[in-house]
């Protein structure tokens, strides 16, 4: 083999090993990176909010979960985490007082705290790749028998994606200032939330939660 060959050799093969690295590796850290940016921005909110520590993880560890067991596509499992991670931004635009009042919230301050769906939404759409995720976290917070807001969409009205933020919404804020890790606890909360199954809540999506929690906890289902 000639010198020339054998450099030409090493020269391509260098190209193709970068092109394989660019093409798969570096992808794979900048979604990693990203995540990861997602994750401290939720965390900024946490730091806001007292006892919801935990809880955007835990948001995007189980919406994650029901969209793979409900056979969507890893685009729109991606889609669905990432929504998951940001549903709550809104809320450092809501004043800490309302955020933390250990009392119930009066009407005019629950209607403030309504805001944060809205206020998610338009913080989103000023990031273009994420301004697709807006229309998701816009209606986290429709009801399945359509009493929810900001919008009163009912059942199949409300995005699939935005049923799954509402239940693991709901979920994880159930859980605040409690120990997350405790599955006992998570299976309390599920019984709670089943008695608004069809209410609040896509009994389809509810279901798949209580059919991952149990599975984590051996417990059988029903």
């Amino acid at each position: 083999m000639s010198f020339t060959t054998f450099v030409y050799l090493v020269v391509g093969g260098s190209v193709a090993f970068l092109c394989y690295y660019a093409l798969l590796w570096l992808p794979q850290q900048i979604r990693r990176d990203y995540r990861q940016g997602l994750q401290a921005l939720a965390h900024a909110v946490e730091i806001r909010e007292q006892g919801t520590s935990g809880c955007a993880h835990l948001r995007a560890q189980y919406a994650t979960a029901i969209a793979r067991r409900l056979s969507l596509s890893s685009h729109a499992v991606r889609d669905i985490e990432f929504a998951a991670l940001l549903q709550e931004i809104g809320k450092v635009s809501i004043p800490y007082a309302i955020l933390n009042k250990q009392e119930p919230l009066t009407p005019e301050e629950q209607e403030v705290l309504k805001l944060h769906p809205v206020l998610s939404q338009r913080m989103v759409e000023q990031v273009p790749s994420l301004a697709h995720l807006a229309p998701i976290i816009r209606h986290h917070h429709e009801n399945w028998d359509g009493s929810g807001y900001p919008d009163g969409l009912q059942a199949e009205e409300i995005p699939l994606a935005s049923r799954i933020l509402h239940v693991v919404g709901d979920f994880a804020d159930a859980l605040r200032g409690k120990d997350l890790q405790d599955t006992s606890l998570r299976l309390q909360t599920l019984q709670q939330m089943a008695a608004s199954k069809g209410k609040q809540y896509d009994p389809r999506v509810l279901e798949t939660l209580e059919h991952i929690v149990r599975q984590e906890s051996g417990t059988k289902t029903s």
